[in-house]
């Protein structure tokens, strides 16, 4: 192995030019292969145990991860990660040494806005009128996360204080209201 590479070396120092258009390409074609290895989950996440779960219920159940999946968004579309992001993560997965379960990521409005571009119809579908709509809330400044999880159960902020009649006919995804002592 030693004379291989010491042979490499050798022919980069005669020909600069050749080692640089040589490296040019490799980046190029790792980041290209990066690309692409990105789209496929079970490739880019599942690798790292810890991530099995989230991979699984992007491809399956009933979460807000799976249905993201249905529509065709691809784990990268909101889990954008940088050049360090991606050695880090390699690090990590390399020395074993990460998060066991993975620390918890928050998402300002914006990266839901991104695609769920037209907020007052989503105000005016949810309204379930006298005065009650989970997305024209009393609660002040929430982040869709506050409600919305993608890798488990979602669960209405107003469901704390609250026993509206809609929280207990939410889809499956969601955690159903326990009755309130009043």
């Amino acid at each position: 192995m030693k004379k291989w590479l010491r042979k490499i070396f050798q022919w980069m120092k005669g020909h600069p030019l050749g080692s640089l258009v040589v490296v040019f390409v490799l980046i190029v074609a790792g980041g290209a292969g990066m690309a692409q290895a990105e789209k496929i989950p079970q490739l880019a996440c599942s690798p790292c145990h810890v991530m099995e779960p989230y991979v699984e219920g992007y491809h399956q159940g009933e979460l807000l991860a799976q249905k993201h999946q249905q529509a065709g968004v691809a784990c990268i579309d909101c889990h954008e990660n940088g050049i360090e992001d991606k050695v880090k993560e390699t690090v990590w997965y390399v020395t074993d040494d990460f998060d066991d379960p993975p620390a918890k990521r928050h998402f300002d409005n914006q990266m839901c806005t991104k695609c769920h571009t037209n907020l007052d119809e989503i105000v005016t579908k949810t309204d379930q009128g006298n005065g009650v709509n989970p997305h024209d809330s009393h609660l002040g400044d929430l982040t869709c996360s506050d409600c919305h999880r993608m890798h488990q159960k979602s669960k209405a902020a107003c469901q704390d204080c609250h026993d509206f009649e809609f929280l207990k006919q939410l889809p499956p995804e969601w955690q159903k209201v326990k009755k309130i002592a009043e």
